[in-house]
């Protein structure tokens, strides 16, 4: 059987009932063993599904901000809300995967026979970034289409999207090389780890000189004469001395030890874990941190450890659940999750910029805005835009993303709008876009090319607002109109 994984997506509910039926469908060797068995067999998976049911309870119970991962759906289920990752205890793990597509729940996997046209797919996207196509994007964005199983496209877009946020950690190249088919995803996230852990070991853990105190039958170093009368009264041949000892037991490897063991604990996947071993065998004579945060604060002090940046950034993540807005929680649940909106928003702003480098200047959370002055006449409440974009004629365009499933055109929130015309009017802006992503369903694609007919029809109009002007040594009050174009635009998700 599969490692016990229950995956879901954004802000669906789920119960003991739907775990337990899940792992029950995953678990193959039912069908061939005795009718006793089988009965036993179930038995056990639906009391594993109700500890694993009760666990996430306790998760969520454990911390007063715990409730912004999870909520009580009603008396017997529980509802993910935007953060997604993995909440893993000691009966299982929840996996939470982006909701890129309007069905309510992610089937059980399949391989994807079109890996090829997901390939050709993913180039069409990036072509699509480019700005002159992705402002007038027609009905031709309804031709990107979901081709492989929901599970691996959601699993795929996050990885694209942890790439975008944090390039040097969540490298391409390192999700490429993992199979993640079948892998659960901490394990993706511990075999990068060991990919990167692997590099640096190949260029030789690092040594330094550290000062040791110790009570030596020779004389090496400094006398410490204090501390010498006081143990060696009556030894005399003995000499308390301080040295300076070229050893590797230091914070970073101390940092990647207790690392090491955290993930050996968490890990479930067999070629995971023998990666962890062999890497445990390299550090076994260094002792794990028991002081994470002041190892941490040692390590920035140090020029000597450039190569060990990207593995230490991942000993943070893990460790300390600093990096990404990760958590990780006291209780015995492990929770790794990262907050969608901000993931969508450095995916849009990478795919924007990477295609329009030369022809347009596009800034991503520019805050050079503010919307008071207080009385020293210092800004106070930056407005931060999501994307500033300056065209090669000084049109300014401001664009804001939202990661929401719009499935009718009545459904954009007035706050939204009120949000970017604020925007607009303290930046000049001829031009504001609101991006969401593109709506993905098998079932449901006459319903989708009828939003995006409506939207193209939304984005041929042409809007004005009137603002009042005075002038400080005169009671006149003129009124100046300015025209705004409101544009409702999609970003096509990569899903491979």
């Amino acid at each position: 059987m599969n490692p016990y994984i229950y995956p879901i997506i954004e802000h669906q509910a789920f119960g003991a009932d739907e775990i337990f039926k899940f792992w029950k469908l995953q678990d193959e060797s039912l069908e061939s063993i005795p009718q006793e068995e089988q009965e036993k067999r179930e038995k056990a998976i639906r009391e594993r599904a109700e500890r694993f049911y009760n666990s996430l309870e306790e998760f969520l119970k454990s911390q007063e901000d715990n409730d912004k991962f999870l909520k009580h759906f009603n008396k017997t289920k529980l509802k993910a809300k935007n953060y997604i990752g993995i909440i893993q205890t000691p009966y299982g793990t929840l996996e939470i995967l982006p909701k890129c597509f309007r069905e309510e729940s992610l089937p059980s996997d399949k391989k994807s026979s079109e890996e090829d046209k997901d390939i050709s797919q993913k180039q069409e996207i990036k072509k699509f970034f480019s700005l002159e196509k992705f402002e007038n994007q027609e009905q031709k964005i309804s031709s990107f289409k979901l081709n492989q199983n929901f599970r691996l496209s959601a699993q795929n877009f996050l990885q694209f999207c942890l790439n975008t946020f944090n390039q040097s950690l969540f490298k391409q190249s390192q999700f490429s090389s993992i199979h993640t088919q079948n892998t659960p995803l901490l394990d993706v996230f511990i075999q990068m780890f060991c990919q990167e852990l692997n590099m640096l070991i190949s260029r030789g853990i690092r040594h330094d000189y550290v000062a040791t105190e110790e009570n030596r039958t020779y004389l090496k170093g400094k006398l410490l004469f204090s501390e010498h009368i006081r143990h060696n009264l009556v030894h005399k041949e003995r000499f308390y001395t301080s040295s300076d000892e070229y050893i590797a037991d230091i914070s970073p490897n101390r940092l990647i030890k207790s690392t090491l063991l955290l993930l050996k604990s968490l890990s479930t996947s067999y070629s995971t874990l023998t990666q962890i071993n062999q890497a445990l065998e390299v550090f076994e004579e260094i002792s794990q941190s028991f002081n994470i945060e002041g190892d941490f604060f040692s390590c920035t002090t140090s020029r000597h450890f450039d190569y060990y940046e990207n593995v230490l950034e991942w000993c943070k993540l893990f460790l300390e659940g600093k990096s990404f807005n990760a958590y990780s929680g006291e209780s015995k649940a492990y929770a790794l999750l990262f907050p969608m909106e901000k993931l969508f928003e450095s995916y849009v702003a990478y795919m924007l910029i990477q295609n329009n480098q030369e022809k347009y200047t596009i800034q991503a959370q520019k805050s050079d805005k503010s919307l008071l002055c207080n009385k020293e006449n210092k800004s106070e409440f930056q407005l931060k835009v999501d994307l500033h974009i300056t065209k090669s004629d000084n049109e300014i365009i401001i664009a804001d993303t939202k990661w929401k499933s719009l499935e009718d055109i009545n459904d954009i929130e007035q706050a939204d709008l009120y949000q970017l015309f604020a925007y607009a009017h303290y930046h000049n802006a001829q031009e504001v876009w609101l991006i969401y992503p593109k709506p993905y369903s098998k079932s449901e694609e006459e319903k989708v090319k009828m939003l995006l007919k409506n939207i193209e029809e939304w984005n041929g109009k042409e809007y004005s607002y009137k603002h009042n002007i005075s002038f400080k040594y005169s009671s006149d009050i003129f009124f100046q109109t300015h025209k705004i174009k409101i544009k409702i635009l999609f970003a096509p998700l990569v899903f491979h």
